[in-house]
This record gives structure tokens, C-alpha cells and sequence, in this order.
């Protein structure tokens, strides 16, 4: 045990001075008008629940990897090193909200609630919770209605977990039916669940992406950021994010595609992607080329619907880059000015179940 304890603290040392020599990666998002487009994962875990950091870890990974707020949600049923670290619900909360505010991390209060049922396991996340004890009921209804007798925000977690395909279990329903959950997980760790990303509209759901996180988190690759859920937030601050959840303004991101509501996609792409010469000239049967900048670090998948005149090779605005689209003018191109529009269906943005993001930039061309 005294050796269990001594590599125990030695582990948080090394986790400290980990996080004592971190460096922030920009992770650019562009703002939409009216709102701040802050980057989050709501879901992750530590030692006090079945993770394997301190929570001060996870804080600084999150800071580390440009993220603007967090949600550390333990699991109230149980707890992998209840022989070594003293359980208490909120703790995990208590311990890192120091860390939080010296980084500029918003952290929201939370737990996981973690069920098992005939159908399929029941596991949901509180946010926003005041008296996490006081949820921790054995009867997943009762603790439901705890997190709702806070004013928790509740949302549905990995629906396709442990079972061959996402379905509406009679649990989800009975739940739903009593308004006890209001968002919902469509990507968890690695994995989307396209069958259950059509009830995001139809039962008027709030939509996540999250890491679920329970070992150290390495530095996440250039342009391969961990899932992370956009919350279109009118402050930059709890009450802000607390308000763009209970509206559903919120877009999922993760494994390099972008799932959203049109109001929020259209505005966030125009915002990241801009033509840098949008007034050509040019004659008839020779070539141009558009420089389109991507200022965010969402890389956009594209294919080209018009003119019909403008080919590439390559489909993708890299991210924080200026990628190059060349095309040729027509022979009997008409001499003069012509306002048209490069018209792009966002391949790896959707809008709706089979439904891609349609985008249009202005621009000008004067055949001499």
C-alpha cells in the first residue's frame, strides 16, 4: 500500500510539471454574427471516477489543445481508486476550478449518470449541477428527476454504445416523455452514430461531440483536434454557455467533419473562407486562378456546382491556408463584366441527415 501511495504521488508531480510546461495550440474558429463560437468537451473523466489523471490534468490539456470550456463528469456509481483517493461528488469540480480560471477555461459543473437497463445501458451527463449527492440515486428515473430538481442540463450519452445500432429504448422515451434530458451525443471518443443523428431535429434536441476521455491525453495531431462540440454562446462566459445549450446552439466537430444547424454553419463558413481576388480579368480561352484563404482550423471539403467554367484538382481548403482553384474561360466567353458566384457544396459539412452545406462566394470577372 505505502508503495501504491508513494508512485501514486509521484504520478501527480510528473502530471503538474507536465502541465507547468505546456504551450497553447491556436485552434481558430471564427465568431458568427452575434455570438462567440467557443470550442468544448463535455465529456471526459479523472481518478475519481474510472480516468487516470488528476483533474488539474485534464484542465490543462484542455488548454493546451485550444479548447474555451470543459465539463469534467465522473461517474457517481463508482470509483476505480476509492481505495486510495477519499470519494466525495464534486471534488474532482473543487479541485480544478482554480486551475481553470488561471488558464481561462470555463468548467462547468458535472457528473455522469450510469445506468444499466434490459434494453441497453443508460448513461447521461448533468451539467450545471449544484448538489451532485443528491443525484446519485441507484433508479435511473429518480436521478434524473434529481438533475432536473437542479435545473441540470441532461443529455443522452454514445446512443449506439454496447448495442448493435442506436435505437429510442423505452428508458430514452420514458425519459424524453418527462423532458428529464434535452441534448444528445451524435459522436463519442471515435465513433458517430448516423442512426440516431436524425433525432436531433426530430425531437428538438442539443447536439454534442465529445472525447470521453480516460487516460492521459496526448497533444492532439495538426488538424486532427480532438471531438469537440462549437457553442455559439453570446457571452464568453458560463451563463453564455448555459444559454446557447438550452437554445441548441451548438455544432459537432470531429474526425474532419462538421455537423450543424444552417443558420450556424453558413455564417461560421463565410466567416473562415474568403476569395483574396474576387475581381478578375481575364480573355476568352485563357486560365485564371482564385486564391481562397481558410482562416480557421477546420479544414473544408468541397465540390464546385458553378461556373461551370471552374475546375480543381484538389477538394479541399486546407485549414489556415490559402488554397489555389484554377480554371479557363470559356472561347465565346462575352466580353465584359460578369458578377457570378463560385457556388461550393461543403462536403464535410451537414446540415441535416444526407444534406452537405451549400456555400456562395461574389465574385467578378471581366472578360477583355
Amino acid at each position: 500500500m505505502k508503495k501504491l501511495k508513494i508512485a501514486f504521488l509521484l504520478a501527480l508531480f510528473l502530471c503538474s510539471l507536465a502541465l507547468a510546461q505546456q504551450t497553447r495550440t491556436p485552434l481558430p474558429v471564427p465568431d458568427i454574427p452575434g455570438y462567440k463560437t467557443l470550442k468544448a468537451d463535455f465529456h471526459m473523466h479523472t481518478i475519481f471516477s474510472d480516468g487516470n489523471v488528476w483533474p488539474t490534468v485534464r484542465v490543462g490539456e484542455a488548454w493546451r489543445d485550444g479548447l474555451d470550456v470543459i465539463a469534467i463528469t465522473d461517474h457517481l456509481e463508482y470509483n476505480r481508486y476509492k481505495d486510495d483517493v477519499k470519494i466525495e461528488p464534486g471534488r474532482a469540480y473543487a479541485i480544478a476550478k482554480p486551475v481553470a480560471q488561471q488558464l481561462g477555461i470555463i468548467l462547468v459543473p458535472a457528473v455522469e449518470i450510469t445506468k444499466t437497463t434490459p434494453a441497453a445501458p443508460a448513461h447521461f451527463n448533468a451539467l450545471f449541477v449544484s448538489d451532485p449527492a443528491a443525484i446519485n440515486n441507484p433508479d435511473l428515473m429518480t436521478a434524473l428527476r434529481a438533475a432536473k430538481a437542479q435545473n441540470a442540463f441532461v443529455f443522452w450519452n454514445h446512443p449506439g454504445w454496447r448495442v448493435p445500432k442506436a435505437e429510442w429504448f423505452p428508458h430514452i422515451a420514458a425519459a424524453y416523455d418527462e423532458k428529464l434530458f434535452s441534448g444528445m451525443e451524435i459522436y463519442n471518443d471515435r465513433n458517430f452514430y448516423p442512426e440516431a443523428y436524425p433525432w436531433i431535429s426530430e425531437k428538438k434536441l442539443t447536439m454534442f461531440a465529445n472525447s470521453d476521455v480516460h487516460d492521459p491525453m496526448s497533444p492532439q495531431p495538426a488538424g486532427k483536434p480532438r471531438p469537440i462540440t462549437l457553442v455559439f454562446a453570446r457571452t464568453h462566459d458560463l451563463a453564455g454557455v448555459r444559454e446557447a445549450l438550452d437554445a441548441r446552439r451548438t455544432a459537432a466537430w470531429a474526425d474532419g467533419q462538421l455537423w450543424g444547424a444552417e443558420e450556424q454553419l453558413r455564417p461560421l463558413f463565410e466567416r473562415a473562407v474568403t476569395l483574396e481576388n474576387p475581381e478578375l480579368s481575364a480573355r476568352p480561352a485563357s486560365s485564371i486562378m482564385l486564391r481562397v484563404r481558410n482562416s480557421s482550423a477546420i479544414p473544408f471539403q468541397y465540390r464546385i456546382k458553378a461556373p461551370a467554367w471552374l475546375t480543381t484538382g484538389d477538394n479541399t481548403l486546407a485549414a489556415e491556408a490559402i488554397s489555389l482553384l484554377r480554371g479557363s474561360v470559356a472561347k465565346t466567353a462575352a466580353a465584359g463584366e460578369q458578377r457570378v458566384a463560385l457556388e461550393l457544396e461543403v462536403a464535410n459539412a451537414w446540415v441535416g441527415p444526407g444534406r452537405n452545406l451549400t456555400a456562395r462566394l461574389p465574385l467578378s470577372l471581366t472578360v477583355k
